[in-house]
């Protein structure tokens, strides 16, 4: 339905603010540069095509969170990471996120400021365990009903069979993807 999408990013580029619009042409340059760079020896490669699809989501992503949820970029990383994982220490957030620990830490104690996380002592120890507030929890279910709007909007019109085809490909891609990561960290380690 590109028509329904046209029609949506039209209506926001006019209920949006002057650095909302300036996002959505972000956007759309970044697009038409992604796509017009289809020749080289990395054009063809399915990597390098989910890469421009990460990097296009990413964008409208971050524009979503905090128009909508008043969320960072890191914040909504948290966010989206801790129903499944809650609780977790800071160390375990820095480790899953791959991002560092003083970063998160700042983010974290921000989103325990306007009551969507929990932070506690861990028992025995110096460690701070961190969990969803009922708060968070509230704007977390918002999240993942948002998430599974663009997918829907981002799937509609391909067919089922290609769907899960592709859904296939990129798990084994993730999996192939995970023991080339973990090479590169044993030969760091060296």
């Amino acid at each position: 339905m590109v028509n329904a999408g046209a029609e949506r990013h039209g209506q926001l580029a006019q209920d949006s603010t002057e650095p909302e619009v300036e996002t959505l042409r972000s956007i759309q340059e970044m697009r038409r540069q992604l796509s017009g760079k289809r020749s080289g020896p990395l054009a063809d490669l399915l990597s390098m095509r989910m890469v421009v699809l990460f990097s296009i989501m990413r964008r409208s992503t971050i524009f979503n969170q905090r128009r909508m949820f008043d969320l960072t970029e890191i914040e909504w990383r948290i966010m989206s990471q801790m129903h499944e994982h809650a609780p977790l220490s800071l160390n375990g957030l820095a480790e899953l996120l791959m991002q560092d620990r003083g970063q998160l830490s700042r983010a974290v104690k921000g989103l325990v400021e306007r009551g969507l996380m929990t932070r506690t002592r861990k028992p025995g120890g110096p460690e701070i365990e961190i969990g969803l507030a009922e708060g968070g929890r509230r704007l977390r279910a918002r999240m993942v009903e948002l998430a599974i709007q663009r997918d829907v909007f981002l799937t509609e019109g391909i067919d089922p069979a290609d769907v899960d085809a592709a859904r296939r490909v990129v798990e084994q891609m993730i999996t192939r993807a995970e023991v080339l990561a973990e090479e590169a960290l044993a030969a760091g380690e060296k």
